[in-house]
């Protein structure tokens, strides 16, 4: 099937018809004969109406819904060949509904409406036709602005389908290239590919590199482990390729896969359109990009897992859905779509299935087996010399592990037993155990090859010091986990005690090793403040009392609320819309002479807004309140000329940085050079930045003898450049430029040039 027949030939289904596409679709287990879903029912345009939008080719170099920091990638980056002037045309009847100028992002761009409410966006032009050229000028100069946002009415500038209207160029950030998107109603961006005449010449197979699988539970692993594991893939045949060995999983686990894509004559590295993974040739979840969000595009953090990212493991996009969201691009649309919750399975061996295609419908597939099962559950007693060890389900254990040792050695001598012919019931007893060891380790097996955590006995305890013991605690998106760790030997499980408020309760810890043990509790959403944790644990035969104290913040899906911190110096007000699901903040306090505080996790993507107030102490001129996130640094508040006692702001995207700082330092302007002016045209060009707060574009204004000229501004390189279009009268002329920055600073250059 070609990418002009997907979407197009297939019979739409709907979100209740979901589940008998999985049916459908998982019967034919190869890739190859897999044709991908219809584009999603609720795109109401006509994808036969649209006509390619440049003669600069068809090679792409970037395509829908690829990573972005900030974003999803909205449209389809079309290459120029690292060269501008290529014509772009309507691609379809509208009017020019946007005209967008700016120094930075997208550069200059223009949006035209359709008559069924769809747009198409050109983006990063060198300049538009003549029309909508002289329609910029006229708000340029009205404004005194190169940074204009013009919104035309639908009889000002109208289209037809194929008509001239731009020309490809670089302005913005990036390359020379043509961006290119459609947008629906809401400006939601859709993917251009759909349309019947658009395709990039493409026989190239996607490359998945590498397969990451998280446990998502505070009970669930993966080989045993609490942490996220990430395989590597080898290839079996063309495009299909396997994870060696067997993966032992159990609870809540959530897939993710690394991959990139390319297409025909270009070198660029794209994104994928569509993931499914099945589980016993079972459909479980499907990503297809059709339509990626627009007013809320840091959504991506919900598809991309930030913590393998931010913990320089690799991006990796999560085939699970672990909290609410607005992404419409997965099915089936629910809570926990695509997690793997082992306890739903029959314990055993299952198979895995990722198949990752481009648009094209060039695929590749990655296998593996697996093993869904509970570590065996036991316990060790003693009976007189008698060492008991018993077994919850004594027929599923394969083989029990016993370490033993004397105090004060570090060898263990290992004696590996089966649970015939010593055992009575579900017990396996070792007799004399007293007289011969000191401390025993067991580790046990099931038939499935999964092992147990290691469980500790003493027979006999030393008699040695405490030494040192450490309690603290790991903050995840849905529960705490609790570590203790000692420098000796713990010789008794601990016992832990959770103080939240009024509240208190005991938790279970596993030991991980001998002097390390692990354990985990849900805060409670109800408490705002301290947590207390207590551990009372025997090291080395004696007593000892351990404690790590923290403070949680929960800002409650579904309420509103305020949290004051540091006496009330920061406070946060949220409403009921203001996250997707719960989330325990933390706040940290900086010892930094200015306000200076940071909103943990910062990777906490919002809903909606909230409302943070600082106070400061020491105002003084030239102060703002800064936000530090995805996006670097942003103002949200200044002071006036006698300085602010209260900052307020809003936090719209994700947690992250607050810090009142001054900023007094007008912005720079460096080598102004003029040229050419004895010819009575002249060009000039000069350099600008700013230390902090950013440059004010709507301020950066440019005057010949004191008439606004309108100079070009390249946000990307700090560069400004203007070239006279008509003759000088003969004599002395004055250039002058003003800029300011975002706290209001200012700074005037002027330089005197003579025309002859």
């Amino acid at each position: 099937m070609s990418s002009r027949q997907i979407g197009q030939s297939v019979v739409t289904i709907s979100a209740v018809a979901s589940i008998a596409f999985f049916a459908v679709a998982s019967i034919a287990p190869t890739p190859g004969n897999q044709p991908l879903a219809p584009a999603h029912e609720s795109i109401n345009t006509d994808f036969s109406d649209y006509v390619w939008p440049t003669d600069a080719g068809n090679i792409g170099t970037s395509t829908f819904g690829e990573y972005r920091r900030t974003h999803f990638h909205g449209g389809i980056d079309i290459s120029t060949g690292n060269t501008t002037g290529y014509r772009v045309f309507a691609v379809r009847d509208g009017y020019v509904a946007r005209i967008r100028v700016s120094p930075i992002g997208y550069g200059k761009m223009l949006y035209v409406r359709h008559a069924d409410g769809f747009y198409s966006t050109y983006a990063h032009l060198k300049h538009f036709n003549v029309e909508i050229d002289a329609r910029v000028a006229l708000e340029q100069t009205r404004q005194e602005s190169f940074d204009v946002d013009i919104n035309c009415s639908p009889n000002e500038l109208p289209v037809r389908k194929g008509e001239l209207i731009a020309y490809t160029g670089d302005t913005g950030v990036g390359t020379p290239h043509l961006h290119f998107e459609i947008r629906d109603e809401k400006l939601d961006p859709i993917n251009p590919l759909l349309c019947t005449e658009f395709s990039f010449p493409d026989h190239i197979a996607p490359v998945i590199k590498r397969v990451a699988i998280s446990p998502l539970g505070e009970f669930s692993t993966v080989n045993g482990s609490s942490s996220p594991r990430i395989f590597s893939v080898r290839p079996t045949r063309k495009n299909q390729l396997k994870i060696a060995g067997t993966i032992q999983l159990s609870g809540e686990i959530g897939f993710g896969v690394s991959v990139t894509d390319r297409s025909n004559g270009s070198g660029y590295r794209h994104g994928v359109y569509s993931h499914r993974l099945f589980l016993d040739d079972t459909l479980v979840y499907t990503v297809q990009l059709d339509r990626v969000p627009g007013r809320n595009a840091h959504e991506i953090g919900f598809y991309y897992d930030w913590n393998l990212r931010d913990q320089g493991r690799g991006r990796f996009e999560k085939l699970y859905a672990d909290s609410p969201n607005g992404l419409v691009f997965y099915s089936p649309k629910k809570p926990h779509a695509g997690i793997v919750n082992t306890a739903e399975f029959t314990d055993g061996p299952h198979t895995f299935r990722i198949v990752s295609t481009d648009f094209n419908n060039n695929s590749t597939e990655v296998t593996g087996k697996l093993t869904f099962n509970n570590p065996p559950r036991f316990w060790v007693e003693e009976e007189g010399n008698e060492l008991r060890v018993s077994f919850a389900e004594i027929s599923k254990i394969n083989k029990v592990q016993m370490f033993t040792r004397k105090n004060g050695s570090e060898d263990w001598n290992l004696k590996t037993m089966t649970p015939v012919p010593y055992t009575e019931g579900d017990i396996i007893r070792v007799p004399d155990a007293r007289q011969r060891y000191d401390v025993v380790k067991v580790i046990a097996e099931n038939s499935y090859g999964t092992h147990s955590l290691p469980v500790y006995h003493f027979l006999h305890k030393p008699n040695g010091q405490v030494g040192t013991v450490k309690l603290d605690h790991e903050v995840l998106s849905d529960f705490v986990r609790v570590h203790l760790k000692a420098t000796h030997p713990i010789t008794e499980t601990p016992t832990v005690t959770v103080y939240e408020g009024n509240s208190k309760r005991t938790i279970n810890l596993t030991a991980l090793e001998i002097d390390n043990y692990v354990g985990a509790f849900h805060p409670l959403e109800s408490y705002t403040g301290t947590r207390r944790i207590v551990a009372e644990v025997e090291v080395n035969g004696r007593k000892a009392t351990t404690l790590d104290e923290f403070d949680l913040y929960p800002i409650v899906a579904g309420k509103s609320g305020a949290i004051a911190f540091d006496n009330g110096k920061l406070t946060i007000q949220y409403d009921s819309a203001s996250v997707y699901k719960t989330v325990f903040m933390q706040v940290e306090k900086h010892p930094d002479p200015e306000a200076h505080y940071t909103l943990l996790p910062d990777n906490t993507i919002l809903r909606g807004e909230l409302k943070v107030t600082v106070a400061n102490n020491q105002p003084k001129e030239g102060e703002g309140l800064y936000f530090t996130g995805l996006s670097g640094w942003e103002l949200l508040d200044m002071a006036s000329d006698q300085g602010k006692k209260i900052f307020t702001g809003t936090i719209t995207r994700t947690l992250g940085g607050l810090i009142i700082k001054s900023d007094e330092i007008p912005p720079n302007i460096s080598r102004l050079s003029i040229s050419r002016a004895s010819s009575g045209r002249p060009t000039f060009s000069f350099r600008y930045g700013d230390n902090l707060s950013g440059v004010e574009y709507k301020e950066l204004k440019t005057y010949i003898d004191g008439v606004v000229i309108i100079a070009e501004v390249d946000g990307e390189h700090h560069r400004a450049t203007y070239a006279s279009p008509r003759p000088l009268e003969r004599g002395s002329h004055r250039l002058t430029i003003r800029i300011k920055d975002k706290m209001g600073n200012s700074n005037v250059v002027e330089r005197l040039f003579s025309v002859r």
